[in-house]
């Protein structure tokens, strides 16, 4: 996830005007260690997401209404897969579907490739998965920019307040990059 020092998380919609090269860098990194990525149906439209330069890497696309380009090059290429509810309708492309009338993350989690599950959001993705308990830890990219305007957060509140720790924290090119772990209480 990335978002300015204010609090924005895009601008007009999309997340790559905040970011630069140490920021896509990292990005190329934390896909490279994963089986799988997750993002929203909303995510992938905006950002056009296409098909992944790692070879063999799933694109997972979550959403309830099934609305997506099948003929993209992400589902073309057969990197993407729609993760979806029980009740939508047949496909065309690769599924993973749990829950009747909203998507149960943890039950979709369960069937993805054994595996690092790298999310890139949207918002209401991020939040779904908290509300889930589904988030082991969080890669945020503070950008150097200001946003200036008020902006959705990284996850639409309200969920359960959940702690995690700061297991590290660097910078490169003006961006600080952290990652926390969830505590977990044994």
């Amino acid at each position: 996830m990335i978002s300015t020092p204010d609090g924005v998380i895009d601008v007009n919609g999309r997340s790559r005007p905040l970011g630069g090269p140490a920021d896509q860098e990292r990005l190329i990194a934390l896909r490279g260690a994963a089986a799988v990525v997750l993002v929203g149906a909303g995510t992938a439209r905006t950002e056009n997401y296409g098909p992944p330069s790692k070879s063999g890497l799933r694109i997972a696309v979550v959403t309830k209404s099934c609305a997506l380009d099948f003929t993209s090059p992400l589902f073309s290429s057969g990197a993407g897969l729609v993760a979806t509810t029980t009740s939508a309708p047949a496909l065309t492309v690769d599924s993973v579907r749990a829950g009747k009338t909203d998507v149960d993350m943890a039950g979709i989690i369960a069937q993805l490739p054994h595996g690092v599950v790298h999310v890139e959001g949207g918002p209401m993705l991020n939040a779904a998965l908290f509300d889930a308990d589904c988030v082991d830890a969080i890669n945020l990219t503070m950008s150097p920019r200001i946003g200036g305007f008020r902006a959705p957060s990284l996850s639409q509140a309200p969920h359960a307040l959940r702690h995690f720790t700061c297991v590290s924290l660097t910078t490169d090119s003006d961006f600080v990059f952290a990652r926390y772990e969830k505590v977990t209480t044994a």
